[in-house]
């Protein structure tokens, strides 16, 4: 077998060892003795558990007034992360529920984090929330679409709930209904510091 040949097929055995790995630090339901799961009934029960707690990263977003802050500093608070597009249906589907999870329970303790990824500004994102009628977000960007690829794997929508230690306890890959009691629930007792 010729050396290049047998490089390629070195490399690519590494490549997918490492995406399989990436997926098992996210598999469903893999923390079985995890507090997060007494919560996990209707729509949450769909949720994916990391293998064990894992931070969520210090990407930096834009927020109003085209500043960066860097996600780490709103450590401290419960945080439902979402990652969405103005151009991604599934995103425009979930905002409200998004938004009015937020009216709910948005305090010092807790907030929905809704980032927008795109090569648009924050203007495109508060435009864009102003046409599908959402109010009550706050509005961040990631222009360089770093957070997407990184940490949303490209799939859009995806969120992560995270706890006040900056930990990721689940994500999802999709629409959600974010506003029902079961998801309520689980976040009122993320707010709290139970999960």
């Amino acid at each position: 077998m010729p050396k290049k040949a047998l490089i390629l097929i070195v490399g690519l055995i590494v490549a997918i060892g490492a995406g399989a790995a990436a997926y098992r630090a996210m598999m469903p339901g893999t923390m079985s003795d995890a507090p997060i799961n007494s919560y996990l009934k209707g729509e949450m029960a769909k949720l994916s558990l990391p293998e064990k707690p894992v931070n969520i990263g210090d990407y930096r977003v834009l927020i109003p007034g085209e500043r960066a802050i860097r996600i780490s500093s709103l450590k401290g608070k419960a945080l439902l992360v979402n990652i969405w597009a103005p151009w991604c249906a599934p995103c425009r589907e979930e905002m409200p529920e998004l938004a009015n999870l937020q009216k709910k329970l948005g305090d010092d303790k807790f907030e929905v984090v809704a980032i927008s990824v795109g090569k648009g500004s924050l203007g495109e994102a508060q435009d864009t929330l102003d046409e599908w009628g959402i109010k009550g977000l706050n509005v961040y960007a990631d222009p360089s679409m770093k957070i997407a690829f990184e940490l949303a794997k490209g799939a859009l929508p995806t969120s992560f709930i995270v706890g006040a230690d900056g930990k990721v306890r689940a994500m999802y890959l999709g629409p959600l209904k974010w506003d029902g009691d079961d998801a309520v629930k689980l976040f009122t007792a993320l707010k709290a510091g139970k999960i």
